[in-house]
């Protein structure tokens, strides 16, 4: 099963996180005015490749390789599994949380953000 929904920053309605799993993998991605200003890897729905395989556009969206994971979540389908938690002391950032866990932050400018999930920084997602 799949699951796509935005969620969007009350105070400021600029700001959107959408997350996305297609069946093969799970991003979110931050909005600022409809454009993609920052996205980082969530987990991966299918087993994790040995190998990367991010030198192919042709496998896009990627799947984070085992290397790069600390911890691979269940994939979910109820929405009230997820909350996403807007600051803005002083730069505005979504964390998100899957099932009440902390999973990721996402800030704009950040290719990849950060997840508690990865065990070292790669291309699609760097240690929080």
């Amino acid at each position: 099963m799949s699951y796509f929904k935005k969620f969007v920053y009350d105070l400021k309605p600029e700001y959107s996180v959408l997350i996305e799993d297609d069946g093969k993998v799970c991003y979110a991605y931050l909005f600022i005015n409809n454009k993609i200003v920052g996205d980082v890897w969530l987990y991966n729905k299918i087993e994790s490749p040995i190998v990367a395989e991010w030198h192919s556009p042709d496998n896009l969206p990627f799947l984070n390789p085992i290397e790069f994971i600390k911890d691979n979540i269940n994939s979910f389908s109820d929405e009230t599994n997820v909350i996403v938690d807007w600051n803005s002391e002083s730069k505005v950032f979504a964390m998100i949380y899957i099932s009440n866990r902390l999973i990721a932050k996402l800030t704009e400018g950040d290719f990849p953000g950060n997840s508690t999930l990865v065990i070292k920084d790669g291309p699609l997602a760097r240690i929080l």
